[in-house]
């Protein structure tokens, strides 16, 4: 057992490294030798668990996958309203896109590689998805105004993940986005919910929303 356990510390050690090397210096600017140093491991012990550099980007790929699959089935506040759902799950991307390197590993592999080198989780197409049939359930509730535009929950997910991104990026603080994060929602919500209905819906971060501990099948 303690042996299972250093092998899965010294698994989880390299894929963070790993993540965070991609995000500092993008998949082709980083070697196995950048990895294992910031890991603090050997060749022969990445050897044992990777046989690449493309193996551990692919498990730095699945833990994001991982992750944002998550945040999107077990919302940290569970809401009864689809709108606030939505709400909760922009701070939620927002945190991860600040705490979990591998999260911005794959934004970084989404905008550097092309073609086949194209990751197979796409965390974009996942979002729309995820929004559209959040704006579907909250129309059904009359959480949305009857006259907005059928392409509103594309242009409000496209607008909500790339400020998310845009201000990572940028080198802010979790809570500074967070807040802009709000701003944005205070803008928006009068938008596109019927009078009397917006001020029911909270647009700060849901409390004690953390991302789960690092988990990889051995």
């Amino acid at each position: 057992m303690a042996k299972q356990e250093r092998a899965e510390r010294t698994l989880r050690r390299i894929v963070t490294a790993a993540a965070e090397q991609f995000v500092q210096h993008g998949y082709a600017g980083t070697s196995l030798d950048d990895i294992t140093r910031a890991a603090g491991v050997s060749k022969g012990a990445f050897y044992f668990h990777f046989a690449s550099k493309g193996q551990v980007a692919t498990a730095v790929v699945e833990h994001s996958q991982s992750l944002f699959e998550d945040a999107i089935t077990e919302p940290c506040t569970p809401a009864d309203s689809p709108l606030q759902h939505v709400i909760d799950l922009t701070h939620r991307l927002n945190s991860l896109l600040h705490l979990e390197p591998a999260t911005r590993a794959v934004v970084r592999f989404h905008r550097e590689w092309t073609g086949a080198e194209q990751p197979e989780f796409d965390h974009y197409t996942l979002w729309y998805e995820t929004v559209g049939q959040l704006f579907c359930q909250a129309a059904k509730r009359r959480e949305l105004r009857s006259d907005i535009p059928a392409a509103s929950p594309r242009v409000l997910a496209s607008t909500t993940l790339f400020s998310m991104e845009a201000l990572s990026w940028m080198g802010m603080s979790t809570d500074e986005t967070a807040r802009r994060l709000t701003d944005l929602w205070d803008v928006l919500l009068p938008a596109i919910t019927p009078t009397g209905v917006t001020g029911t819906f909270r647009t700060t971060a849901p409390e004690n929303c953390e991302p789960r501990e690092f988990s990889y099948q051995l």
